[in-house]
Protein backbone atom coordinates (compact mmCIF):
# COMPACT_ATOMS: atom_id res chain seq x y z
CA UNK A 1 0.00 0.00 0.00
CA UNK A 2 1.33 3.44 -0.96
CA UNK A 3 1.27 5.98 1.86
CA UNK A 4 1.11 9.63 0.87
CA UNK A 5 3.30 10.87 3.73
CA UNK A 6 6.06 8.34 2.99
CA UNK A 7 5.93 9.11 -0.74
CA UNK A 8 6.23 12.85 -0.11
CA UNK A 9 9.17 12.19 2.18
CA UNK A 10 10.96 10.14 -0.50
CA UNK A 11 10.35 12.84 -3.11
CA UNK A 12 11.73 15.52 -0.77
CA UNK A 13 14.66 13.24 0.04
CA UNK A 14 15.58 12.97 -3.64
CA UNK A 15 15.01 16.67 -4.18
CA UNK A 16 17.41 17.49 -1.38
CA UNK A 17 20.17 15.31 -2.80
CA UNK A 18 22.46 17.48 -4.92
CA UNK A 19 23.99 14.45 -6.67
CA UNK A 20 20.53 13.40 -7.89
CA UNK A 21 19.77 16.87 -9.21
CA UNK A 22 23.11 17.27 -11.01
CA UNK A 23 23.34 13.82 -12.58
CA UNK A 24 19.61 13.23 -12.95
CA UNK A 25 18.54 16.59 -14.38
CA UNK A 26 21.63 18.46 -15.61
CA UNK A 27 23.97 15.81 -17.01
CA UNK A 28 21.89 14.65 -20.01
CA UNK A 29 20.97 18.08 -21.47
CA UNK A 30 24.41 19.53 -20.78
CA UNK A 31 26.30 16.71 -22.49
CA UNK A 32 23.79 16.39 -25.33
CA UNK A 33 24.00 20.10 -26.18
CA UNK A 34 27.81 20.01 -26.11
CA UNK A 35 28.05 17.00 -28.44
CA UNK A 36 25.05 18.07 -30.51
CA UNK A 37 26.75 21.27 -31.65
CA UNK A 38 28.92 19.15 -33.96
CA UNK A 39 25.88 17.56 -35.65
CA UNK A 40 23.48 20.52 -35.76
CA UNK A 41 22.77 20.02 -39.49
CA UNK A 42 22.49 16.22 -39.49
CA UNK A 43 18.98 15.24 -38.29
CA UNK A 44 19.69 11.50 -38.03
CA UNK A 45 22.82 12.10 -35.93
CA UNK A 46 20.86 14.47 -33.68
CA UNK A 47 18.11 11.89 -33.24
CA UNK A 48 20.67 9.27 -32.25
CA UNK A 49 22.34 11.68 -29.84
CA UNK A 50 18.97 12.68 -28.38
CA UNK A 51 18.00 9.05 -27.69
CA UNK A 52 21.45 8.13 -26.36
CA UNK A 53 21.44 10.76 -23.61
CA UNK A 54 17.73 10.18 -23.04
CA UNK A 55 18.76 6.68 -21.92
CA UNK A 56 21.29 8.09 -19.43
CA UNK A 57 18.56 9.73 -17.33
CA UNK A 58 17.36 6.63 -15.40
CA UNK A 59 20.94 5.35 -15.39
CA UNK A 60 22.21 8.54 -13.74
CA UNK A 61 19.22 8.95 -11.45
CA UNK A 62 19.45 5.42 -10.04
CA UNK A 63 23.11 4.37 -10.15
CA UNK A 64 24.52 7.73 -9.08
CA UNK A 65 21.75 9.57 -7.22
CA UNK A 66 19.77 6.76 -5.60
CA UNK A 67 22.87 4.62 -5.12
CA UNK A 68 24.55 7.27 -2.98
CA UNK A 69 21.39 8.15 -1.06
CA UNK A 70 20.14 4.66 -0.23
CA UNK A 71 23.56 3.31 0.72
CA UNK A 72 23.99 6.17 3.20
CA UNK A 73 20.55 5.46 4.64
CA UNK A 74 21.44 1.78 5.00
CA UNK A 75 24.82 2.50 6.61
CA UNK A 76 23.33 4.99 9.09
CA UNK A 77 20.55 2.61 10.11
CA UNK A 78 17.71 4.69 8.68
CA UNK A 79 16.11 1.75 6.86
CA UNK A 80 16.06 -0.27 10.09
CA UNK A 81 14.38 2.59 11.96
CA UNK A 82 11.82 2.85 9.17
CA UNK A 83 11.07 -0.86 9.61
CA UNK A 84 10.48 -0.29 13.33
CA UNK A 85 7.96 2.41 12.38
CA UNK A 86 6.01 -0.09 10.28
CA UNK A 87 7.59 0.32 6.84
CA UNK A 88 8.84 -3.07 5.63
CA UNK A 89 11.74 -3.23 3.20
CA UNK A 90 9.31 -4.04 0.43
CA UNK A 91 7.20 -1.01 1.35
CA UNK A 92 10.30 1.19 1.44
CA UNK A 93 11.36 -0.15 -1.95
CA UNK A 94 7.93 0.59 -3.46
CA UNK A 95 7.89 4.20 -2.22
CA UNK A 96 11.47 4.80 -3.31
CA UNK A 97 10.81 3.35 -6.76
CA UNK A 98 7.68 5.45 -7.31
CA UNK A 99 9.48 8.65 -6.32
CA UNK A 100 12.43 7.77 -8.56
CA UNK A 101 10.11 7.07 -11.48
CA UNK A 102 8.42 10.45 -11.05
CA UNK A 103 11.81 12.17 -11.13
CA UNK A 104 12.97 10.16 -14.15
CA UNK A 105 9.87 11.04 -16.17
CA UNK A 106 10.05 14.72 -15.19
CA UNK A 107 13.73 14.84 -16.12
CA UNK A 108 12.99 13.08 -19.44
CA UNK A 109 10.38 15.69 -20.36
CA UNK A 110 12.66 18.57 -19.36
CA UNK A 111 15.60 17.10 -21.29
CA UNK A 112 13.46 16.51 -24.38
CA UNK A 113 12.12 20.07 -24.31
CA UNK A 114 15.63 21.57 -23.98
CA UNK A 115 17.23 19.40 -26.67
CA UNK A 116 14.43 19.48 -29.24
CA UNK A 117 13.83 23.20 -28.80
CA UNK A 118 17.52 24.06 -29.02
CA UNK A 119 18.02 22.17 -32.29
CA UNK A 120 14.56 23.07 -33.64
CA UNK A 121 13.49 19.45 -33.96
CA UNK A 122 9.93 18.12 -33.94
CA UNK A 123 8.65 16.15 -30.97
CA UNK A 124 8.25 12.40 -31.53
CA UNK A 125 4.79 11.09 -32.33
CA UNK A 126 2.51 10.32 -29.38
CA UNK A 127 2.90 6.60 -30.06
CA UNK A 128 6.69 6.86 -29.77
CA UNK A 129 6.47 9.16 -26.73
CA UNK A 130 4.41 6.52 -24.91
CA UNK A 131 6.92 3.83 -25.83
CA UNK A 132 9.79 6.06 -24.67
CA UNK A 133 8.02 6.61 -21.34
CA UNK A 134 7.49 2.85 -20.89
CA UNK A 135 11.16 2.26 -21.72
CA UNK A 136 12.22 4.77 -19.06
CA UNK A 137 9.99 3.17 -16.42
CA UNK A 138 11.22 -0.36 -17.19
CA UNK A 139 14.84 0.74 -17.22
CA UNK A 140 14.35 2.56 -13.92
CA UNK A 141 12.90 -0.63 -12.44
CA UNK A 142 15.85 -2.74 -13.65
CA UNK A 143 18.47 -0.30 -12.35
CA UNK A 144 16.56 0.18 -9.11
CA UNK A 145 16.48 -3.55 -8.36
CA UNK A 146 20.19 -3.89 -9.10
CA UNK A 147 21.15 -1.03 -6.77
CA UNK A 148 18.66 -2.11 -4.09
CA UNK A 149 20.02 -5.68 -4.05
CA UNK A 150 23.61 -4.39 -4.10
CA UNK A 151 22.94 -2.08 -1.15
CA UNK A 152 21.17 -4.74 0.91
CA UNK A 153 24.18 -7.04 0.44
CA UNK A 154 27.07 -4.58 0.82
CA UNK A 155 25.44 -2.02 3.20
CA UNK A 156 28.43 0.34 3.20
CA UNK A 157 28.23 3.61 1.23
CA UNK A 158 31.81 3.40 -0.03
CA UNK A 159 31.36 -0.11 -1.44
CA UNK A 160 27.99 0.52 -3.04
CA UNK A 161 28.93 3.90 -4.49
CA UNK A 162 32.21 2.58 -5.88
CA UNK A 163 30.53 -0.32 -7.70
CA UNK A 164 27.63 1.91 -8.81
CA UNK A 165 29.96 4.46 -10.40
CA UNK A 166 32.01 1.77 -12.14
CA UNK A 167 28.81 0.19 -13.46
CA UNK A 168 27.46 3.60 -14.50
CA UNK A 169 30.43 4.51 -16.67
CA UNK A 170 30.87 0.90 -17.80
CA UNK A 171 27.32 0.75 -19.17
CA UNK A 172 27.75 4.07 -20.99
CA UNK A 173 31.02 2.88 -22.55
CA UNK A 174 29.64 -0.52 -23.58
CA UNK A 175 26.53 1.14 -25.05
CA UNK A 176 28.70 3.64 -26.98
CA UNK A 177 27.24 6.68 -25.22
CA UNK A 178 30.76 7.55 -24.10
CA UNK A 179 33.44 6.14 -26.36
CA UNK A 180 33.10 3.66 -29.20
CA UNK A 181 33.70 0.18 -27.80
CA UNK A 182 32.96 -2.65 -30.23
CA UNK A 183 31.59 -5.67 -28.36
CA UNK A 184 30.38 -7.55 -31.43
CA UNK A 185 27.00 -9.28 -31.48
CA UNK A 186 26.55 -8.76 -27.73
CA UNK A 187 25.65 -5.17 -28.50
CA UNK A 188 22.60 -6.35 -30.44
CA UNK A 189 21.06 -7.56 -27.16
CA UNK A 190 21.73 -4.55 -24.94
CA UNK A 191 18.43 -2.70 -24.30
CA UNK A 192 19.96 0.78 -24.58
CA UNK A 193 21.70 0.05 -27.88
CA UNK A 194 18.57 -1.67 -29.19
CA UNK A 195 16.47 1.33 -28.19
CA UNK A 196 18.74 3.88 -29.86
CA UNK A 197 19.20 1.78 -33.02
CA UNK A 198 15.53 0.90 -33.43
CA UNK A 199 14.02 4.32 -32.75
CA UNK A 200 16.52 6.70 -34.39
CA UNK A 201 14.72 6.56 -37.75
CA UNK A 202 11.20 6.14 -36.35
CA UNK A 203 10.65 9.08 -34.01
CA UNK A 204 7.87 10.51 -36.15
CA UNK A 205 6.21 7.18 -37.00
CA UNK A 206 2.75 6.58 -35.55
CA UNK A 207 2.56 2.82 -36.08
CA UNK A 208 6.06 1.68 -35.17
CA UNK A 209 6.45 -0.62 -32.14
CA UNK A 210 9.63 -2.40 -31.02
CA UNK A 211 8.49 -5.17 -28.69
CA UNK A 212 11.88 -6.89 -28.43
CA UNK A 213 13.28 -4.24 -26.07
CA UNK A 214 10.32 -4.45 -23.70
CA UNK A 215 10.49 -8.24 -23.72
CA UNK A 216 14.17 -8.25 -22.77
CA UNK A 217 13.57 -5.80 -19.93
CA UNK A 218 10.56 -7.70 -18.58
CA UNK A 219 12.53 -10.97 -18.55
CA UNK A 220 15.37 -9.18 -16.74
CA UNK A 221 12.89 -7.73 -14.25
CA UNK A 222 11.48 -11.17 -13.47
CA UNK A 223 14.99 -12.56 -12.84
CA UNK A 224 15.94 -9.58 -10.66
CA UNK A 225 12.62 -9.83 -8.81
CA UNK A 226 13.37 -13.42 -7.81
CA UNK A 227 16.89 -12.48 -6.71
CA UNK A 228 15.57 -9.49 -4.77
CA UNK A 229 12.99 -11.62 -2.96
CA UNK A 230 15.65 -14.17 -1.97
CA UNK A 231 18.13 -11.52 -0.82
CA UNK A 232 15.60 -9.49 1.19
CA UNK A 233 14.14 -12.67 2.67
CA UNK A 234 17.55 -13.97 3.75
CA UNK A 235 18.52 -10.65 5.29
CA UNK A 236 15.27 -10.52 7.26
CA UNK A 237 15.85 -14.07 8.56
CA UNK A 238 19.37 -13.20 9.70
CA UNK A 239 18.11 -10.04 11.35
CA UNK A 240 15.50 -11.92 13.40
CA UNK A 241 18.11 -14.39 14.64
CA UNK A 242 19.90 -11.77 16.71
Amino acid sequence: MVRKRKLIFELQNLLGNMITLIFGFAFAPMMALVFGSSYSHIPQALNQLYLSFFCTIPLSMVFVGFGSLFSQEMEQGFTLRAELLGYSRVSQAVHKFISLTVFVLLSSVLYSWIFLSHFDLSWPSWSIIIQMAVFQVLNTAVYFMIVFILTIILKKFSRVYGISMISYFGIMIVCNIMGNLNIGKLGDYLPIKLFVTNYTNHLSDTGYISGKIGLYLIILLIILGVVMKVVVGNKNEHKHQY
